[in-house]
This record gives C-alpha cells, sequence and structure tokens, in this order.
C-alpha cells in the first residue's frame, strides 16, 4: 500500500500540467489557482474568524508582522507568560497540603491544579508550534485547493456555521471566569480575619483564571476550527471529484464562484476557470490537492494529539470533581443556588461543552473525510482508458490508508459515540 501511495506521489507529479506566466516561469494549475484567491471576499476568502482570533490575542501571536509586532518577542512573551503562570501555580500545590485535613478543600485544589496545568499546557502548545499552527491554518482559505478556489461555497458555508459557534463558546468561557472572579467577594474564606493574606491569595488566583481562560479558548478555537475546515475542505474535494470527467465544471446550485459584488468585469474575466488539457489532467490536479490536504491534517495531528488527549482525562477527572464538590456542598446545607454552587455548575457546563465540542469536532472530521472516495468513485470513470481507471484505483487506495484518528485507546476513539458513552447516564 506504500508502494503504490509513493508511486502515485511520484507519477502525480510528473503529470501535473504546467502553465507560463508573462515572465515566462512555470507554474502548476494550483500554483495558479493560488495566485488568483479570495476574489476580494468581505470575510477574507477564509474559514478563520479573524475577527475573534484576534480578540482573544491568539492572531497577534500567529501573525506578529501583519500588526507590526516583533514575531519572536511575542513568541517569547508567550512563554514568558506560561512560565510566570506556572510559578504561581506553585502556591496551589501549597495550598494542597494545607488542606489535607478538609476533603471538600482538598478535592477544589486539586481540580484547579490539576485543570490549571492543562491550560498551561494549552498555551504552551500554541506558543511552541506557532509556526506549524499557522502552516495548518492556510487550509482555511477558500482558494487552499484548486476546487475550492473555483466554487468555495462549501467553506463560506462552514465559515457561517462555525464562527456563532465559536463566539458562543467563548462568550461562555469568560462568562465562567468573570463568576469565578466575582463569587469570592460572597464567600467565607479561612483567611477573612487577614485582609493583606486573602487579597494576595485572590489576586494570584485571579492572574491564574484570566491567563487559564485566555489559553484554553485560544486552542480550542484553533481546534475546532481546524475541525470544521477539514470536514469543509474534504467534502469540496468530494464535490469536485465528482466533475471529474464530466466535460464541464459543475456548480450547486446555491452560491457561484464569482457572484460577489466587488469584483469588476475584468476581475472576473481573469479568474475564469482554468481549462485542463484533459480529464487526467484535471484528476491529477485534484489528487495534488488530496495530498496537500492530507499533510496538513497530519501537521494538525501532530500539534494538538498530546494534547487533546490529556484534555479528555484532565477534563473528565475535572467534571467528577465538580459533580463531587456539588454533591457535597448541598448535603452539607447549601441552597442549590448558593455563590458556592453556582460557580461549580458554570464550571461543569462549560467544560461539558468543551468535551462535546472536541468529540464533536473529531467526529466532524470523520464524516467529511468518508465522502472523499465516495466522490471519486462518483467521477466519470467509465468510458475512460485504463490509465485513469488506475489512477482512480490508486488515488481510493492513497485515501483508505490515510486512516488517521483520535484515539484514547484501541477501542475508544475521540467522537460522539464516546461522548454519549462516557459522559451521560446510561438509560434503562
Amino acid at each position: 500500500m506504500h508502494q503504490n501511495g509513493s508511486w502515485i506521489r511520484s507519477k502525480i507529479a510528473s503529470s501535473a500540467p504546467l502553465i507560463k506566466d508573462g515572465d515566462g516561469n512555470e507554474r502548476t494549475i494550483n500554483q495558479e489557482n493560488s495566485r488568483n484567491e479570495d476574489y476580494r471576499n468581505e470575510d477574507g476568502g477564509t474559514v478563520m474568524d479573524v475577527k475573534l482570533f484576534k480578540s482573544i490575542g491568539m492572531y497577534q501571536l500567529l501573525h506578529p508582522a501583519t500588526l507590526h509586532l516583533d514575531r519572536d518577542l511575542c513568541r517569547i512573551a508567550a512563554m514568558v507568560v506560561v512560565g510566570l503562570t506556572l510559578g504561581m501555580q506553585q502556591m496551589q500545590i501549597f495550598r494542597l497540603y494545607l488542606a489535607r485535613h478538609d476533603i471538600p478543600m482538598f478535592a477544589n485544589m486539586a481540580m484547579l491544579v490539576v485543570y490549571g496545568f492543562m491550560c498551561l499546557l494549552k498555551g504552551y502548545t500554541i506558543a511552541a508550534h506557532a509556526d506549524r499552527i499557522c502552516i495548518t491554518l492556510e487550509v482555511a482559505r477558500y482558494a487552499f485547493t484548486g476546487c475550492g478556489g473555483r466554487d468555495p461555497s462549501l467553506m463560506r458555508r462552514c465559515r457561517a456555521r462555525l464562527s456563532p459557534i465559536l463566539r458562543t463558546f467563548v462568550g461562555l468561557s469568560f462568562g465562567t471566569l468573570v463568576v469565578w472572579l466575582v463569587m469570592p467577594w460572597f464567600l467565607t474564606s479561612e483567611y477573612d480575619d487577614q485582609p493583606i493574606i486573602w487579597a494576595i491569595v485572590y489576586v494570584v488566583e485571579s492572574v491564574i483564571l484570566i491567563v487559564n481562560v485566555f489559553f484554553w479558548t485560544s486552542f480550542d478555537c484553533y481546534l475546532v476550527t481546524m475541525c470544521f475546515v477539514f470536514n469543509a475542505t474534504f467534502r469540496t474535494m468530494s464535490f469536485g471529484y465528482e466533475k471529474v470527467g464530466r466535460g464541464q465544471h459543475l456548480q450547486p446550485h446555491t452560491i457561484q464562484p464569482f457572484c460577489d459584488h466587488y469584483i469588476s468585469d475584468s476581475d472576473a474575466k481573469s479568474n475564469v476557470s482554468l481549462k485542463f488539457l484533459n480529464h487526467y489532467d484535471d484528476l491529477i490536479s485534484h489528487i495534488k490537492d488530496n495530498q496537500k490536504i492530507v499533510e496538513k491534517y497530519k501537521t494538525f495531528f501532530e500539534i494538538v494529539q498530546p494534547t487533546v488527549l490529556l484534555q479528555i482525562a484532565d477534563g473528565s477527572y475535572t467534571i467528577i470533581t465538580m459533580i463531587f464538590l456539588i454533591s457535597i456542598t448541598y448535603l452539607n446545607g447549601d441552597s442549590i443556588v448558593s455563590p458556592t454552587i453556582l460557580k461549580y455548575i458554570c464550571g461543569l457546563v462549560s467544560l461539558t461543552i468543551e468535551l462535546y465540542i472536541f468529540c464533536y469536532g473529531f467526529n466532524y472530521i470523520e464524516d467529511g473525510r468518508s465522502t472523499v472516495n465516495f466522490g471519486l468513485y462518483s467521477c466519470d470513470w467509465t468510458d475512460k482508458d485504463l490509465k485513469f481507471k488506475k489512477t482512480v484505483l490508486l488515488a481510493m487506495s492513497m485515501n483508505s490508508a490515510h486512516k488517521q484518528v483520535m484515539k484514547l485507546s484501541q477501542n475508544f476513539i475521540v467522537n460522539l459515540a464516546m461522548f454519549s458513552r462516557s459522559y451521560t447516564p446510561p438509560s434503562n
């Protein structure tokens, strides 16, 4: 299988049609499409919600040059914040020792320490892999693939669905942060008779919480964005494959590729779909785009896999601990709407939504990837020559060979089925 994959990659590389620009330089059709990308789209020609990424500081870290910031300085500053917050976390570890005889307090501090380290890991992952994250986010461009550049309707619909989800998630996360920052003013503490110590502890914990929320929203927004992007890109490839061999580029009945009102007639003429030399060249161009997506997908997995697996385990532990603390607090006589229980409920809802989004995101990728081979099979290959048919078959084999999924173990794949088994009560 790997030999077949290597053969088709070399075959594709040598078979891609070339065109010449005004300077006499040769480029492949995909490279030509990339040059004419975005069509001056109002949304910037990308699925990524740039405004949201700027509001949480993610965009400044990934693209500092566009904001006239020093790249190395931004990355170093992020690492310094991670280091300083890690140092502050040591105070909570010390408080674990002091609370060893108080089970609810010990459970609360252990939960904060464990989840705090998880958020710092997310921050470290973003800062350490910022360049690779930028590379993977290239897939979010409408014109990353030739078929996506010609018909970005699926990518646009993906952005329309993704942006409200991310903004709601970020709003809930920062709403939870506000609740956790305000509630200590209404709760009793062992430092109530020592206002200076109480103030120091409150400031340290507030800084840790603020940094943690920024880190977890930045990482989660990147991860969810990529999950939606890969689904839309795989589906775009599937639709593109279906059109191969049919003699013309079929457009869906929704958005046409050049209907943007910002485009003049001359711009539209310069961006018309490229005419392929024959159907085989069209197929080769689509397969090369497919390979680009798979390469970015592998890079994305390498970046997020360790953090995601730890997040699933850590989030599960934190949810169980919060349920325990809510139960203990209620059994001790507190009202269900007391500040303590309200604080835990907000955290529980936010974490449960976060884990659901993780499971949904990777399930969503698999839904999109499963359509690619069907699109290949649906191309008009029946009346083509043997060379065309062999290439279709090898492309399908290559796609089947790339079955990289997020797994906790051989029997536990991160998807909606795992979430329903693990985080919902069993039915009778």
